[in-house]
């Protein structure tokens, strides 16, 4: 039964593959020496995972650490901080954020998703006091998409400008905009889905026989 309805498996019960991507070595350490510690600064890595980033903390700093794997989660940490610098887990970027202000006294610094760095999440940053001062573009073979290490601070002025609402298309663009992309949909569901919905009610009346 559990081969038949593997494909189905509620998403919850599933492991997100971008929240599992070790951060490069030679990446981690370029991203720390983008950050402006001061000595004795109380660093925090999150997400410790292998190391990468705990590993590269200079020394002139006191850090300590998070892993969810070895017990110590980073969302139930209480301890004051100077910095969080880390790769967090991907889906769950906007919860790291709204902890991550909670504790941090100097700066939050995080490696994630170009895609991840939103307006809504960048206000919420400012609406708690800090300011993003860099913007660090990389890439890394089998992440997707480019990524973003950013560097937010309080107390100073920010280096990046947003608009909190989207714009809209012309009338006429968004109409052919939905069309097509309703066709889209509707293809990529034969293409990809239609058969495995068709085994999957069959065997679900299989059960109910």
């Amino acid at each position: 039964m559990s081969n038949k309805f593997g494909w189905c498996k509620n998403l919850k019960d599933k492991v997100n593959p971008n929240d599992k991507k070790m951060t490069p070595s030679d990446l981690a350490e370029k991203c720390i020496s983008l950050v402006p510690f001061d000595k004795e600064d109380l660093v925090l890595d999150g997400f410790r995972g292998k190391g990468a980033f705990y590993n590269k903390y200079p020394n002139v700093v006191k850090k300590d650490w998070c892993e969810i794997d070895e017990d110590k989660d980073f969302f139930t940490y209480e301890r004051e901080v100077d910095w969080l610098v880390s790769n967090p887990p991907y889906s769950k970027i906007q919860k790291v954020i709204e902890h991550s202000v909670k504790i941090c006294r100097k700066g939050i610094a995080l490696l994630i998703g170009v895609v991840n760095l939103s307006p809504k999440r960048i206000k919420l940053l400012e609406d708690n006091g800090f300011r993003i001062s860099k913007v660090h573009i990389c890439n890394v073979s089998g992440w997707f998409s480019n990524s973003v290490f950013f560097v937010s601070q309080k107390n100073i002025s920010p280096v990046i400008t947003y608009d909190p609402k989207p714009y809209n298309m012309p009338d006429d663009e968004m109409i052919e905009y939905k069309q097509k992309q309703k066709k889209y949909q509707e293809d990529y569901y034969k293409k990809n889905f239609k058969g495995k919905y068709k085994k999957f009610m069959d065997a679900m009346e299989i059960l109910q026989d």
